[in-house]
């Protein structure tokens, strides 16, 4: 969407259709409406971020990749901040690795 934002030197992520960038508290306010609408919990717009990267980590992605998707200049900064959830998934993938293989008893 590049071509349609009117200021080179920024990149925003929330514009409108003449390519500006909205005000500020512009996108909060339509995810707060959208979660009254929808009868949903309330959570801040910042929450989506823990969300999204809680629910990749669920689904077994690489830390490396969610760090890149959150804008993290480090893994460093995603393990310091996910890294219990990490654990958790670790621990749970090892649990199904070992419900996958055959239990010998020994004799």
């Amino acid at each position: 969407m590049k071509e349609v934002w009117k200021r080179e030197e920024h990149s925003f992520l929330f514009f409108n259709e003449e390519g500006k960038p909205f005000y500020p508290e512009t996108p909060y306010l339509h995810f707060r409406n959208l979660l009254l609408k929808n009868k949903l919990p309330y959570i801040t717009f910042h929450s989506l971020r823990h969300t999204s990267a809680t629910l990749l980590i669920n689904q077994g992605v690489h830390a490396k990749i969610i760090s890149e998707r959150l804008g993290h200049a480090n893994i460093g900064t995603t393990m310091n901040t996910y890294g219990h959830l990490l654990l958790k998934a670790d621990q749970e993938a090892a649990n199904k690795f070992d419900s996958i293989l055959p239990t010998f008893k020994a004799k």
